[in-house]
């Protein structure tokens, strides 16, 4: 399962489709508040996390979500690269970080990545 949490609602819809089309279940926030209180899998799932989101940033909603245990995996993703984001997703506990626009092939080995041992159904 790939959790997406993305606050554009068309990038969202895009990486939703993409994703369920390469076989994954998908469930997809636009928000934190959302994410935060949605009962997620305890594993074979992994977070795909913009870091720029409304309420939150997404490097603080994942300590925010591993702090109440969640310990999924997690991809971060942005399309502002400035200092203080590299910074961010730099010292995050990402298994990969992906600047936007990324490739379909770029997505798919990042997801691989966090889950190597569960493939697409």
């Amino acid at each position: 399962m790939v959790i997406i949490i993305e606050d554009d609602h068309s990038v969202l819809r895009a990486l939703s489709r993409l994703l369920r089309a390469e076989g994954y279940s998908v469930r997809a926030f636009e928000r934190p508040d959302t994410v935060l209180a949605a009962e997620l899998p305890k594993s074979r799932a992994v977070l795909l996390v913009d870091v720029h989101l409304p309420e939150m940033n997404g490097v603080k909603l994942c300590e925010a979500l591993a702090a109440s245990g969640c310990s999924l995996p997690v991809v971060l993703m942005s399309g502002h690269l400035d200092a203080r984001t590299r910074e961010m997703m730099r010292n995050a506990d990402a298994v990969a970080t992906l600047t936007k626009p990324f490739s379909r092939d770029t997505l798919l080995s990042a997801i691989r990545k966090a889950l190597p041992n569960y493939p697409a159904a």
